[in-house]
């Protein structure tokens, strides 16, 4: 089938743009790539059929903005913008109105992707609706924070509103804080008011759930494809290294209600921690972009970013069947990281290993049709991993 229309993305370092390239690319779909990333493994892909320059939405919101108005009118039709990243669809959302001329986005408004992507609004607003998930809360002062910390209970995790301004500039996720004198530490480190970061139990266990989709503009998922994350890196609060398709329709459902109550539209992946003590999966966040395993939902029969392309291009698509079950995903490069770090502490085993072994695989790196990319990506991996083998281990310490 000849497609009418380009899609367009952003070329971020990771395997998230590189499937969603790949998936597009293969359907045939002509596949601009704002390049944002000098050290993305994207940008060396086969696939690429135009590499554009632009500003990272993470330094320059607007220079990313000014850009794409540019390239907008440079082109003759508008393409489908899949977003790839937290700043991006935030950008995105904002800056709507005067991008429809030139894009076509699957992308809700900014108000909703904003609750979101906003970790404290979107606890806030789950609270109130009485959704399950881990025990908050929110000071309003350094005061306040330490009552509660209390009141929680150690250990316990300290989170930012907008996780990925608190990534890039601290390597991790959450601050993990194990007493008093942690919070102390963690408090002094804090680089804006405390009123942006907030405080959470640690669901016990690590049994973690997650589903990938895509919400047409009524709300109705037309395609899900649910996984367990076998393991992550770093193992608490990490990225997916090995994932295992399985639909569960208690977390999936919960998650579908939600997004519907919103009115939500656009590509979404709940995150769900079972927790031990009921029974019960608790809600932890809910992306509002393409993710990591888009491979893995490709290979169960559903490609979410080209659902999201059909929609916009002819409407009227249909929901998909259940998604396959049992189909393994392996992030090559996060699980070497997983590996290599249980190495240094003496802990590797290789019983680890064997149930890679079994069964139906996609990988999110490797691909014989494209293999520039991965050499790319190993080669940035071991050079950080030289330069900085703490941070790269454990990424969770204070």
């Amino acid at each position: 089938m000849k497609h009418p229309e380009s899609a367009i993305l952003s070329g971020v370092h990771n395997v998230n743009a590189l499937g969603v390239l790949r998936g597009l690319k293969r359907k045939g779909i002509p596949v601009i790539v704002l390049d944002v990333d000098s050290k993305s493994m994207v940008r060396y892909s086969r696939y690429v059929t135009k590499l554009v320059p632009c500003p990272n939405p993470l330094d320059s919101e607007m220079g990313f903005i000014n850009a794409l108005m540019e390239l907008g009118r440079s082109l003759d039709h508008r393409p489908v913008y899949i977003p790839t990243g937290d700043a991006e669809v935030l950008a995105l959302s904002k800056h709507k109105e005067k991008l429809n001329a030139y894009y076509r986005m699957p992308v809700a408004s900014f108000d909703t992707v904003n609750l979101l992507v906003n970790k404290k609004r979107f606890f806030q607003d789950v609270i109130r609706r009485n959704i399950p998930c881990p025990r908050t809360c929110f000071p309003e002062t350094v005061d306040e924070m330490r009552k509660m910390a209390a009141d929680i209970g150690y250990p316990l995790i300290m989170k930012s509103a907008y996780s990925h301004l608190f990534i890039q500039e601290f390597h991790k996720k959450v601050f993990v804080i194990h007493s008093p004198s942690t919070l102390e530490t963690a408090i002094a480190m804090l680089n804006a008011p405390i009123q942006d970061y907030f405080l959470q139990e640690i669901i016990p266990g690590n049994t973690l759930y997650l589903f990938y989709g895509y919400f047409n503009r009524q709300s109705v998922p037309l395609g899900i494809c649910g996984y367990d994350k076998v393991r992550q890196f770093p193992r608490d609060f990490g990225i997916g290294t090995v994932c295992r398709s399985i639909n569960r329709p208690r977390p999936i459902q919960n998650a579908v209600s939600y997004l519907q109550a919103i009115g939500y539209y656009g590509l979404a992946e709940p995150e769900f921690k079972l927790d031990p003590r009921d029974g019960q999966y608790k809600l932890i966040e809910i992306n509002t972009r393409s993710v990591t395993q888009t491979q893995l939902a490709a290979a169960c029969g559903i490609h979410v970013e080209y659902l999201a392309y059909q929609d916009m291009i002819w409407g009227n698509v249909e929901p998909l069947k259940p998604a396959t079950e049992g189909v393994l995903w392996i992030d090559e490069i996060n699980e070497l990281h997983y590996q290599l770090s249980r190495i240094r502490r003496g802990l590797f085993s290789f019983s680890e290993l064997s149930f890679i072994l079994e069964g139906k695989k996609v990988f999110a790196g490797v691909a014989a049709d494209d293999p520039i990319p991965i050499v790319i990506g190993l080669a940035h991996f071991f050079h950080e991993r030289y330069h900085s083998p703490r941070i790269v281990d454990t990424m969770l310490s204070i």
